[in-house]
C-alpha cells in the first residue's frame, strides 16, 4: 500500500510537502462479501451470507455482533463448525413498502489487532411495477 501525505512547514522555502509512506498490509481475515447489497421488489423476502475466516497468522474468535444503525435487517452469527474456523452471518430483511434499508454490522473480536470488524449492508426494495 501506498499513501501520500500533503506535509505543511513553517519553512519559508518550501511550505509543503508530499510524504509518500509505503509498507506491506496483511489481511487479519478473508471476508466474503465484504460489502452486501441486496436488492428486490417490496413483499421479497432477501437472505445473503457472509462468511468471516481468520488468517493463519491473525487467529481470533468472534466475540459478538452489533447493529449500528439497528434497522429491521436481521443478523444472526453462527459459529464456526467444529474443528472450522470460519464464522457465517446470516442475513434476511423484508418491507411490504419501497425503500432503502442501511446497516454496518459490527464483529467484536478478541484479535488486539482489529478488536472490531465493520460490515456493510444495504438493501433496496423497490415498487412492484404493473403490467396491463
Amino acid at each position: 500500500m501506498t499513501k501520500t501525505i500533503l506535509v505543511k512547514t513553517d519553512d519559508p522555502g518550501q511550505r509543503t510537502l508530499n510524504l509518500v509512506v509505503t509498507g506491506q498490509v496483511e489481511r487479519i481475515a478473508e471476508i466474503s462479501p465484504p460489502s452486501v447489497y441486496l436488492n428486490g421488489k417490496a413483499g421479497e423476502s432477501l437472505e445473503a451470507v457472509v462468511t468471516v475466516t481468520p488468517s493463519e497468522k491473525y487467529v481470533f474468535s468472534v466475540l459478538g455482533l452489533e447493529k449500528r444503525n439497528k434497522s429491521s435487517i436481521e443478523a444472526i452469527l453462527v459459529q464456526p463448525e467444529k474443528g472450522g474456523k470460519t464464522w457465517r452471518i446470516n442475513l434476511k430483511c423484508s418491507s411490504d413498502k419501497a425503500e432503502d434499508l442501511y446497516d454496518e454490522l459490527v464483529l467484536k473480536t478478541d484479535s488486539p489487532y482489529a478488536p472490531r470488524i465493520s460490515i456493510r449492508v444495504s438493501a433496496v426494495f423497490l415498487d412492484e411495477k404493473k403490467t396491463d
